[in-house]
């Protein structure tokens, strides 16, 4: 088999706040480094579910897990390290502590945070090596300053676009309400990433385990995501408008093309089929590349969506990582071409990357 080239669609940075505060306002800098007693820093707390520990996990199955580098996990510099021990090419990062963004309350404050963010990330991440593509944040608690910083973002800092949360905004992410955001993102052709993060807000909130919530609070509010993008017609109301799934895995994509197909038996469609916003390349969907499902959503709906993801470093350590990338080199249900475009040819001319 001739060498693969790797793009890892959905890495994740880990935010060192004190290095981050440096990068903020006077009032929001005294507040990252010294927190109100009993008060959160920068960031909301993601939920009530992820923790390290539980009893869940038996001392077997806890994981000791092997960084890239001796650097602090999540630096621009463990996960250069990283790129080069896994052969990855490019890797795009989402934020860690940024996930909880959308429980934001204050407009203001997010607008504040999201600049300082958006400043360190690209000093602290792309500085360290142009093979990092560290995606902002964008204040989506008011449209119009996000769509300001998305093109600050894009145009000044030269990042790739904007990560949106999948859980915590008040409205589902086609309500009309954001549309200063997709417009924006549209006329710049810079990518918008919707990441999964939280459980709150979707079913799970009285969920004890931390194992049942993690299968379901990443597919389900992509599914939401997604659905609603479609039928509120942001993929037609803009042809150029980039939107990407992220840390859902693929499989839930199946139950999407199922109930379309239904609809379109029982009533008509009032848009146009799935296989058809799959194939405009508007559409990019995080997954492990050895996922079961991926042969079978290959021959459906096509390649053309599916993006090989590390998740490094949070679940996923250095083995593991390298581990996914062989199995999918390896996977007897894929092409030769499928394997090519998982693994960096759909990444790559997603995220515009060259």
């Amino acid at each position: 088999m001739s060498e693969i080239s790797v793009v890892d669609a959905d890495g994740h940075l880990i935010e060192s706040i004190p290095e981050m505060a440096e990068y903020m306002v006077a009032d929001a800098k005294e507040y990252a480094l010294h927190p109100p007693r009993n008060r959160a820093g920068v960031f909301p707390s993601i939920d009530g579910m992820h923790y390290p520990e539980t009893e869940e996990m038996t001392a077997e199955s806890r994981v000791h897990p092997v960084r890239a580098s001796d650097e602090r996990a999540g630096s621009g510099e463990d996960i250069f390290e990283f790129v080069k021990k896994a052969e990855i090419t490019d890797s795009v990062l989402y934020a860690t502590e940024g996930l909880s963004l959308g429980f934001i309350q204050q407009p203001s404050y997010a607008v504040k945070v999201c600049r300082a963010y958006n400043d360190y990330v690209m000093e602290r991440y792309r500085g360290i090596s142009k093979r990092l593509h560290p995606i902002a944040l964008l204040p989506m608690q008011d449209p119009k300053a996000a769509a300001a910083e998305l093109r600050r973002c894009v145009k000044e800092l030269g990042l790739l676009g904007g990560m949106l949360p999948s859980t915590g905004l008040g409205l589902h992410l086609g309500h009309e309400f954001y549309a200063p955001v997709y417009e924006e993102a549209a006329e710049l052709g810079c990518v918008l990433g919707i990441h999964g993060g939280s459980n709150r807000g979707v079913g799970l909130d009285s969920f004890s385990s931390r194992l049942g919530s993690r299968l379901l609070h990443h597919p389900v509010p992509l599914m939401i995501a997604l659905v609603s993008f479609i039928y509120h017609g942001w993929f037609d109301r803009y042809p150029t408008l980039k939107v990407a799934f992220l840390e859902g895995g693929c499989a839930w994509l199946t139950c999407i093309a199922d109930r379309m197909e239904r609809d379109a038996e029982l009533e008509g469609l009032s848009c146009k089929p799935l296989p058809e916003y799959i194939a405009s390349g508007q559409i990019l969907i995080g997954c492990e590349g050895n996922d079961a499902s991926l042969p079978y959503l290959a021959r459906r709906v096509g390649i053309e969506p599916f993006a090989y993801s590390s998740d490094y470093p949070h679940e996923v350590d250095l083995p593991a990582a390298r581990k996914m990338i062989e199995e999918t080199r390896d996977h007897a249900e894929l092409s030769e071409g499928d394997k090519v475009a998982v693994l960096g040819d759909n990444a790559r001319r997603f995220y515009g990357l060259h």
